[in-house]
């Protein structure tokens, strides 16, 4: 396992997709995003919507080691992932992702008219859909799966322009989205039984909604609004008001029924013993293991995207997006034993878990550490030479370690791959709260470091420890500057050039020989 800085810049100048044919459309009535090719772009004018379970990590952590356990939460995220999009099919909100538990919609109807946008009506149908996905955990879906915690509901709502694609290889497709509307509705998201909007969405709003939100006491920009406890069973008036027949008793029945229909004996959860490989798993056959689990987030990406003002440049973002998707991949799964496990938007989930086993722990952090490093190598050093003039796109690397489990929630050929745990939520956290170019892992991980020369990278940060421009060719100008203050610098030739060692890069009989994962040579 190992980065390789010329290996790196062969993948990249081999597949930089610059003949990628890409078709960038406004989304119309004759189009279906969800059938997107590759080379497909839509640009969306609407609602991005994140329905979300804040403490959904709180269930994980009762479910603990307990396989029966954890079989009632794994049906109990699969029931939700349907019925959410049952909900989202019946109210017209297009379904781009499922993240966990965690769903993102568009609403992108009405359709804007030639001289007359429809931000208003698309900003109400989406507050009326964000009440019924709450009300439907609150009041339905918790009743039935009395087994497990309840489930908290919070949604976040963000208007704007973005672009919809899909990006990755045939039977691994993933639908996202890039934009700074989705992201700042995923940002936004509040407490149980809340629905947060930004301020352009609260003043194209009707009275009677607008009156349910209150301006948040925050510096966030843009400026959020909150409600709170707005449910169709509490607020019968608005529901009539605004034309709302929400049948509790037909949605209760729906959710029964797919809760019957995944019986606990039939859903077999296994340990890992080695690489996973996710097109072997459903929500009957799920996977759990020791990992690292990473978050690593394109900073400045999205501002890009935003002030994309012609088609040729979004065209140029998006080729350059598959590029560095698959630089990364590249990064996560051939240079190391990693698995990417999902794209949200610009930001990549995965998990490190070999070599398996409860006495492998340290290995597994020095190599998922190395798998960010790796990752920053790749952008700071080779990416960003094909960035042409992008020159502030950076990532940040959230990472945290624990047992998680792994499934592909859905139906054949909609399946998607999921990943839970605490340690999930938290590297998610650690990424969020990083900026780019660092690299911020847990205490945990940074207990289990042995190599000095990477430990000593890390500032502590609170409960957390931060690097910050680390790559492996800076580690390695690092220690020769080490060494060479040390005299410990040497050099030979050899066929005609001249080649500087250290005590790592010395011929392996020397005693202090310690050779590091990224030398080439």
């Amino acid at each position: 396992m190992a980065w390789n800085e010329k290996q790196s810049r062969e993948r990249v100048e081999n597949n930089d997709f610059d003949d990628l044919d890409v078709n960038v459309k406004d989304l119309a009535r004759s189009m279906d995003f969800n059938k997107l090719g590759k080379k497909d772009v839509r640009r969306a004018q609407g609602v991005h919507l994140y329905v979300d379970v804040p403490n959904f990590h709180r269930a994980v952590e009762d479910a603990g080691n307990d396989k029966q356990k954890q079989r009632k939460l794994v049906r109990a995220a699969s029931v939700l992932r349907r019925i959410q999009g049952s909900l989202m099919s019946n109210d017209d909100v297009g379904d781009i992702q499922r993240q966990t538990v965690r769903a993102h919609g568009l609403v992108y109807k009405p359709y804007n008219g030639k001289d007359e946008p429809k931000d208003a009506d698309r900003a109400k149908q989406a507050v009326i859909h964000a009440i019924t996905q709450n009300t439907y955990v609150l009041d339905v879906f918790n009743d039935v799966f009395e087994d497990v915690r309840d489930f908290s509901s919070a949604v976040g709502l963000a208007s704007g322009t973005s672009y919809i694609c899909n990006v990755g290889k045939t039977g691994k497709r993933e639908l996202i989205s890039l934009g700074t509307c989705a992201n700042v509705a995923a940002k936004i998201i509040g407490r149980r039984d809340t629905i947060t909007i930004t301020e352009s969405m609260y003043e194209v709003l009707p009275e009677c909604l607008k009156g349910h939100f209150v301006k948040l006491d925050t510096e966030s920009d843009p400026q959020p609004y909150q409600a709170t406890g707005l449910r169709w069973s509490r607020n019968t008036d608005l529901a009539k008001e605004l034309g709302v027949n929400w049948d509790e008793g037909k949605w209760r029945k729906e959710t029964e029924k797919r809760r019957d229909d995944l019986p606990l004996d039939k859903i077999e959860i296994s340990d890992a013993t080695k690489l996973i490989d996710v097109s072997d798993l459903t929500e009957r056959n799920c996977k759990r293991t020791e990992a690292v689990t990473f978050y690593a987030d394109l900073d400045g990406f999205t501002r890009y995207v935003q002030e994309a003002e012609t088609d040729e440049k979004v065209i140029s973002l998006i080729r350059q997006f598959h590029m560095i998707r698959a630089e990364f991949h590249a990064v996560v799964e051939s240079d190391f034993d990693g698995l990417a496990i999902q794209h949200r938007g610009d930001c990549i989930l995965g998990i490190v878990h070999l070599p398996c086993g409860s006495g492998n722990r340290k290995n597994r952090c020095q190599d998922a550490v190395d798998v960010a490093i790796g990752l920053q190598s790749s952008m700071e050093h080779v990416l960003n030479e094909q960035l042409t003039d992008r020159k502030h796109i950076h990532v940040a690397v959230g990472l945290d370690a624990g047992k998680v489990m792994v499934s592909r929630l859905g139906k054949h050929g909609e399946r998607i791959t999921i990943c839970f745990g605490p340690e999930v939520s938290e590297a998610e956290r650690l990424q969020m709260s990083s900026s780019a170019k660092q690299i911020r892992i847990s205490s945990k991980i940074y207990d289990e470091l042995d190599d000095e020369d990477v430990k000593e990278e890390f500032r502590k940060r609170g409960n957390t420890y931060v690097a910050t421009d680390l790559t492996f060719p800076a580690l390695d100008d690092k220690k020769e500057e080490d060494a060479a203050e040390s005299g410990r610098l040497g050099a030979s030739v050899s066929k005609g050039r001249i080649h500087v060692t250290t005590n790592a890069t010395a011929p392996s009989p020397l005693p202090w020989h310690d050779s590091k994962p990224w030398r080439s040579e």
